[in-house]
């Protein structure tokens, strides 16, 4: 029976030892949007720093596949009495932008590029939409990683092109600004 034992203890520590792995290691997520030959918009996620192959988050190409048998509807409660709810909504929305601040700051933009023909019902919009991003283009830091190009269609509304976003992060910094904003609206008062 110890070898039994010995083999759960060890399965468990490689376990643990993964876990740990992925936690503090980057992980990287991509981001596509596609319109030609239709839209199509795909988020894929890697560990490890980007060793593993990408997991698929979603497809919108899959949406479509679901079943359509019809299911009962549960009828969903809350957990909490709705007058604690409401006691808490302030602390929360007093909270909410340090926990923003908190999450955006450990992503860090691996690979932005844009490749667009944009256009409105109206042209002078469209040379207006265009100028404003010609103005954030222009003002970006210039870096490898950055690739935009979009181009005005003054005949018409129009959204065509591609988007691809990579980012990267290391999970367990997330943790911290959870806590604190946790802290800040169940605890201390």
């Amino acid at each position: 029976m110890s070898g039994v034992l010995w083999w759960l203890f060890l399965a468990s520590a490689v376990l643990a030892l993964l876990a740990i792995a992925v936690l503090t290691t980057p992980a990287k997520l991509e981001f596509a949007l596609r319109t030609s030959p239709r839209w199509r918009m795909t988020i894929a996620a890697r560990l490890l720093g980007g060793l593993t192959p990408p997991i698929a988050i979603h497809d919108s190409a899959r949406l479509g596949r679901k079943d359509n048998r019809p299911t009962a509807k549960k009828k969903k409660t809350l957990a909490i009495a709705p007058h604690r709810a409401l006691a808490r909504t302030p602390r929360v929305i007093a909270a909410a932008p340090r926990l923003m601040a908190g999450l955006l700051r450990p992503i860090h933009l691996e690979r932005l590029r844009v490749d667009a023909d944009i256009g409105l019902a109206d042209p002078a919009d469209t040379g207006r939409l265009f100028g404003l991003l010609a103005a954030v283009r222009y003002s970006w830091p210039g870096t490898s990683a950055v690739s935009i190009a979009v181009r005005p269609d003054f005949t018409g509304p129009r959204a065509s092109g591609e988007l691809d976003v990579e980012l990267s992060f290391i999970p367990i910094a997330f943790v911290p600004p959870g806590v604190r904003f946790a802290w800040r609206v169940f605890g201390s008062h």
